[in-house]
């Protein structure tokens, strides 16, 4: 989309895409959280001066023209999230979602990994939510 792709080209492109990986069983682990809290603590990794250079690299995409200062950055992250959580529901793929939002790195890693874990092995998952 930030491309400037039509919705209708992405989900041509996940349809070819599960058609071209069957018969495997695909998981998709997708970290999700809040873009303001993601964009403070990419500006706290990377330096102040990278909101400038991301705002400005959204800027000049097509799909992403409307971004101008890290408000509109974090609209657009939220509609992009809400987009790729639509569009992956219409895969035959599983999804496990991850909350960046409540978990800190170490604990995202041992809850993905559960859930990897019961995927691959189902009697190991009583109890465990998705």
């Amino acid at each position: 989309m930030a491309w400037g792709h039509e919705e209708k080209a992405v989900v041509r492109v996940l349809e070819e895409l599960a058609r071209a990986v069957e018969p495997a069983q695909v998981t998709i682990v997708y970290v999700h959280g809040g873009p303001e809290k993601a964009l403070r603590r990419a500006i706290e990794r990377e330096g102040h001066a990278w909101s400038g250079w991301y705002v400005r690299k959204l800027a000049c995409s097509p799909g992403t023209r409307a971004v101008h200062d890290l408000a509109s950055a974090a609209d657009h992250l939220r509609f992009e999230a809400h987009l790729t959580r639509r569009l992956l529901a219409r895969t035959p793929w599983r999804l496990l979602t991850v909350d960046a939002e409540t978990l800190d790195a170490r604990e995202a890693y041992a809850h993905t990994r559960r859930l990897l874990t019961a995927d691959l092995d189902p009697a190991a998952s009583a109890g465990l939510e998705r």
